[in-house]
């Protein structure tokens, strides 16, 4: 079975990635924001294929899902803007359940990824949330983000702004290339993403209310296993001597050090990893790869000045920028759901609790905060998705019981 899997996985992606250019425009025109540059390929999922994707994806997968529609998975260009504002290209894929209806909008957001080529208008494997979600009636939008997929930029980890844009215009990107298609779509419109995914969920759904309510109203959404307080994250993994994924908090200080032109690294980082850490984030390596060439032990990976100037505020460049980055100063008016593992030590749960604590504070009428039990970073996704899911299908009318039995 696992064979046959693999040759198929094989067979798809091929399929995938060589379809070039269908409905491209070859007409040079000025674009905008969430203007389509190109339809770059497509592929097409029966529901027993979606079942053994699923299966291969990850085996603890739930055997009871089943999906209820065929699924088409499109990988688009779009116009998007970069930290600066300049207008420039990214990627992305939408993945369209093959049946007639009107179908609510889901934009899903992915974790960290540090390989370029690992998302979804690259990899069928990549927009399994995608596909999942199409299945079930769901017209998804999926982002690459900047630097991922065909942008060469520096991918902005966790930058509140470009998160929260590369998510938006993918979202105009997506409903014009159903309304090109005669795809109907309701006004429902869910946002969700684990992991960084979580934290680009937050920003989004921040950012369509304060300045895009005329475009889009949020139906609701759920962040998962985000790190919403960024200073808090950051103080909480450097308080102890080890960190077991420095990929993540290199990345994190990397993306800064570009996007706000610090040029800092040798002050941060020390010998040899402030010279190699641009090569290990060079697009070609995944997070557990990078993970190998450094040191879990914060001592020797950093300065003893940069960890002491953090933890005692002397560090107001990073600080400020944490600070700022982090999304928790609204108000939401749709209702969230926050869902975490209570025993994360990657993305600590404390994220979950303040962002609760701080969004109730602030006004919000619906902000709820679901634990996973003793779940880790990496148990907690298949719960948190299968609670997603459900709790989004009780705002859709009508599909309710139809769907609720697909995820049970």
């Amino acid at each position: 079975m696992k064979k046959f899997l693999i040759l198929f996985f094989t067979a798809s992606v091929l399929f995938y990635s060589g379809c070039g250019d269908v409905g491209t425009d070859p007409v040079e025109e000025e674009k905008n924001r969430g203007d389509i540059v190109s339809v770059n390929s497509n592929a097409i999922l029966n529901a027993f294929t979606i079942k053994s994707l699923l299966f291969f994806y990850d085996q603890n997968a739930s055997s009871d899902f089943q999906p209820l529609y065929d699924v088409e998975i499109v990988s688009i260009v779009y116009r998007t803007i970069d930290w600066q504002g300049n207008l420039v290209d990214a990627s992305g894929a939408i993945v369209i359940p093959r049946t007639s209806g009107n179908f609510p909008l889901i934009s899903l957001h992915h974790g960290t990824q540090t390989n370029s080529t690992h998302v979804g208008s690259q990899n069928i494997m990549y927009a399994m949330e995608g596909i999942i979600a199409a299945s079930l009636g769901y017209v998804a939008s999926q982002p690459d983000y900047l630097g991922f997929g065909i942008s060469e930029l520096f991918h902005p980890y966790l930058h509140e702004e470009t998160s929260a844009s590369s998510a938006i215009d993918m979202l105009r990107a997506t409903r014009n290339y159903c309304e090109d298609n005669s795809i109907e779509l309701n006004d429902q419109l869910f946002l969700a993403g684990y992991s960084q995914g979580g934290y680009v969920t937050m920003a989004a759904h921040k950012e369509i209310e304060a300045k895009y309510s005329d475009e889009f109203s949020v139906t609701a959404s759920a962040p998962m296993a985000g790190p919403h307080s960024l200073l808090g994250t950051a103080l909480q993994i450097i308080s102890g001597p080890v960190y077991e994924r420095p990929s993540f908090i290199s990345f994190l200080i990397m993306a800064y050090n570009e996007v706000y032109g610090w040029n800092k690294l040798s002050e941060i980082f020390n010998e040899p990893y402030d010279d190699l850490l641009p090569q290990l984030f060079d697009g070609t390596n995944n997070t557990w790869e990078i993970d190998a060439q450094l040191p879990v032990q914060l001592d020797i990976l950093f300065k003893d000045s940069f960890l002491t100037g953090l933890k005692n505020g002397y560090t107001e460049y990073l600080i400020n920028a944490l600070l700022e980055n982090s999304v928790l100063d609204w108000t939401p008016q749709a209702p969230i759901a926050i869902i975490h593992g209570d025993a994360d030590t990657f993305v600590p749960f404390d994220n979950a609790t303040a962002a609760r604590d701080a969004l109730l504070a602030n006004g919000a009428s619906f902000v709820d905060l679901i634990p996973i039990p003793g779940g880790d970073h990496i148990t907690s996704l298949l719960p948190s998705i299968e609670y997603t899911i459900n709790w989004f299908n009780t705002f859709r009318s009508g599909s309710l019981s139809k769907v609720e039995l697909a995820v049970k």
